[in-house]
């Protein structure tokens, strides 16, 4: 079984900024997908940059080694960022995804892969005493998850890349004693969906810009602390009509952000 990251998209209209990391291989399929979308690309190769293949697709083309050099970006410049060699090829993978994350907007989300240490082919090796040194970093899902997290990505998902048809040789390790969650055993190389935001609050952020939601959320701590309440409620109203911000907009909102939740509710309920 073989999957790529395009996997995950859907494509569309809409025109989203996109940084394309060491990943050519998607360039074509990706401006077919989104054929409005603005594309980025970094490459350390210079030669990949003038490709035939690439000419025409409006590609933004950044030549150098990100695994040395900071990306040349403005925090928050892209929607969507496609790294898939960044997790098994970095030099110093936390600084390197740091950057990432932060060239990601606050809604964002990375695609990239891993390749399985826990793999039935890699664990035979082992078990026979062979491991080759190689540049490529292997990793387990538990520890993907690690690093994803201290990177500030909130929502991770998995797919398999390259899992084996016959998952027989899976399983037999899974008779030994292996856990085998998701076929983990007969899987070589695992795709990775990881988002900034969870999609509850991800859906907050996408209605409203920055500016309001700021102000939203110092309203509603002014509120739930007691600050000027009646003063910081009629403030809220007005926030409230001059920028169209709906009843369950708001309830969300105070879900996400307050810590007396049905506190701060009953007063804005109160208030309208």
């Amino acid at each position: 079984m073989n999957h790529d990251l395009i996997d995950y998209l859907a494509g569309g209209p809409e025109p989203r900024r996109w940084l394309v990391l060491e990943s050519p291989q998607y360039l074509v399929r990706l401006r077919a997908l989104y054929p409005q979308a603005a594309i980025t690309a970094v490459t350390r190769y210079e030669e990949i940059a003038e490709l035939e293949e690439f000419a025409g697709l409006g590609i933004d083309w950044h030549i150098l080694d990100y695994r040395q050099q900071r990306l040349p970006f403005a925090e928050e410049s892209f929607d969507f960022i496609i790294a898939e060699p960044v997790l098994t090829e970095s030099w110093e993978l936390y600084d390197t995804l740091m950057d990432i994350s932060r060239k990601l907007t606050d809604v964002g989300t990375l695609y990239t892969a891993y390749l399985n240490i826990r793999y039935h082919g890699v664990l035979a090796q082992l078990r026979e005493g062979i491991f080759p040194v190689r540049d490529d970093h292997l990793y387990a899902k538990t520890e993907i998850v690690r690093i994803l997290d201290d990177a500030l990505f909130k929502e991770i998902g998995f797919l398999p890349g390259l899992q084996d048809d016959d998952l027989a040789a899976g399983e037999s390790w899974e008779a030994q004693g292996f856990a085998n969650f998701s076929h983990d055993l007969s899987t070589a190389q695992w795709l990775v969906e990881a988002k900034r935001s969870t999609a509850s609050v991800a859906n907050l952020k996408g209605l409203y810009d920055r500016d309001t939601r700021k102000e939203l959320a110092r309203l509603l701590h002014r509120i739930e602390y007691d600050i000027d309440t009646q003063k910081n409620l009629a403030e809220l109203r007005k926030l409230c009509e001059a920028q169209m911000i709906f009843d369950e907009y708001l309830e969300d909102f105070v879900r996400e952000t307050c810590v007396h939740q049905d506190k701060v509710l009953g007063l804005v309920r109160t208030a309208q």
